[in-house]
């Protein structure tokens, strides 16, 4: 339970003042950076076309000052909330490797997606869920004031994921109850969700699908599938006897290569060369 019902409580939490906060809160624009990733076809690379444009993603970032405060306060939510073991999402000492994880030996797996995620989320949706975590109206409009932007939990600042998972944990709980009865193993990562049992259960993902549409979220069609071979969760080939990397890393992997032969200079481009490796490493150690 968050339970913060006071705002000496809350300076105590987010380790700051209440003029501080109340002057972030009241410039909100200036602590934010925001831009667009265009979104590129996994095998081809290049850039996914709808309707004449190109595709993109919305990230942000917040200023030091902002995101100090997001941080103590994720960490606090780490503490005081109840985290679903099915959530392996934004989750310390969780990921995407240990996700895929727990589906190995599984012969039926259904992955779906969960479509323009973290906008659906509006900042009434998070306000109400600080009220039901036992803080006062006005200490869980502040807090929501401090992890919402353009009235929707933006991507790519630390208390997001979190709260994603927690504001979903309502659906969550109910296809974990559902998949239980059921001999189904469920698991989510952000908003990839999956699904997997030792025995057929494809008429049952109708089901699954409508338990998610009721409670408001909107599917991915794109990406939702039910395989016996060789599934795809979360970035990782799941096969009987091990884990291993899909053929997009591979070719990211080929282009870093080219990169770092022409630039043998950059350190930037070698770290994160040096990260495809060591990621490499730990799905095939897994």
């Amino acid at each position: 339970m968050v339970g913060i019902t006071n705002i000496k409580h809350l300076c105590y939490v987010l380790g700051s003042d209440v003029d501080t906060i109340d002057n972030i809160i009241n410039n909100i624009d200036d602590y934010y950076r925001v831009w667009e990733v265009k979104k590129r076809n996994k095998d081809t690379g290049d850039p996914i076309i709808v309707k004449g444009k190109p595709k993109a993603r919305t990230l942000c970032t917040t200023l030091p000052k902002l995101k100090l405060i997001q941080k103590k306060l994720y960490r606090y939510l780490l503490s005081s909330t109840v985290i679903p073991d099915y959530s392996y999402g934004g989750i310390p000492k969780k990921d995407n490797v240990l996700n895929a994880k727990q589906h190995q030996g599984n012969k039926y797996i259904f992955t779906t997606d969960l479509k323009s995620f973290f906008p659906s989320i509006s900042n009434t949706d998070v306000f109400d869920f600080f009220i039901e975590q036992g803080c006062t109206p006005t200490i869980s409009r502040k807090l929501t004031q401090l992890t919402t932007y353009k009235h929707e939990i933006p991507q790519g600042v630390p208390t997001s994921s979190l709260l994603a998972n927690l504001i979903f944990k309502k659906t969550g709980d109910k296809l974990a109850t559902f998949s239980k009865d059921r001999n189904i193993l469920f698991s989510t990562f952000v908003d990839d969700l999956t699904f997997s049992s030792k025995t057929c259960f494809k008429k049952e993902t109708h089901n699954i699908l409508q338990i998610i549409k009721d409670d408001g979220f909107a599917i991915s069609h794109k990406k939702t599938f039910y395989k016996t071979k060789n599934p795809v969760i979360t970035g990782i080939v799941c096969q009987n006897n091990r884990l291993k990397l899909n053929g997009s890393f591979y070719k990211k992997l080929a282009q870093f290569n080219k990169m770092t032969n022409i630039n043998p200079d950059d350190e930037s481009l070698l770290k994160s060369e040096e990260g495809l490796f060591r990621y490499r490493k730990r799905v095939e150690n897994k």
